[in-house]
């Protein structure tokens, strides 16, 4: 047994030394994370110091309750904006390309603006040499009102995929 640690000595010294900055690592984020969370009791306990604990407690108290006035006299206009950002585009998708063999520098494209209930529409403008077409059609519940092109399709499919890990 002595003889295989002796062996493998120079691999347990760099194992050790691998886990002592690892250690040293996660102390660093745990004492950043313990200074953060004793900010805000810093002033509660130099207020208890100056004016005593009442004194400070109902400083507290009164600092709660003007947040929660406020709170209550902004909660329509929160609302309000809440019902505006519903009606927004908030998934986009973009597709660039060439619609003709003649024509490079993928300048047609096809773009899919989509609210949070997925609707809206799909954009789509052809460059050609001599003339230029445009197309628009309705998405309602992420369904296009008509067969799409495979670069109509990857816009949509990009812009509903633009929702994940949105609330």
């Amino acid at each position: 047994m002595i003889e295989y640690i002796e062996a493998q000595s120079g691999a347990l010294i760099i194992a050790a030394l691998v886990l002592a900055v690892a250690a040293l690592a996660c102390s660093v984020v745990v004492l950043a994370q313990l200074a953060r969370l004793r900010r805000p009791f810093r002033g509660m306990a130099e207020a208890y110091e100056k004016k005593g604990s009442e004194a400070a407690l109902e400083e507290l108290l009164k600092g709660v309750d003007e947040n929660r006035e406020f709170l209550r006299g902004h909660s329509e206009e929160i609302k309000r904006i809440l019902h505006l950002l519903a009606g927004c585009y908030s998934g986009t998708g973009l597709v660039k390309y060439n619609a003709f063999e003649d024509i490079g520098g993928m300048q047609s494209y096809s773009l899919c603006l989509l609210t949070r209930e997925k609707n809206g529409y799909l954009l789509t403008n052809l460059v050609g040499r001599t003339s230029t077409r445009g197309y628009a059609l309705d998405i309602r519940d992420g369904k296009p009102s008509r067969k799409l092109s495979d670069e109509e399709q990857e816009a949509l499919e990009i812009a509903m995929r633009s929702f994940a890990g949105t609330a």
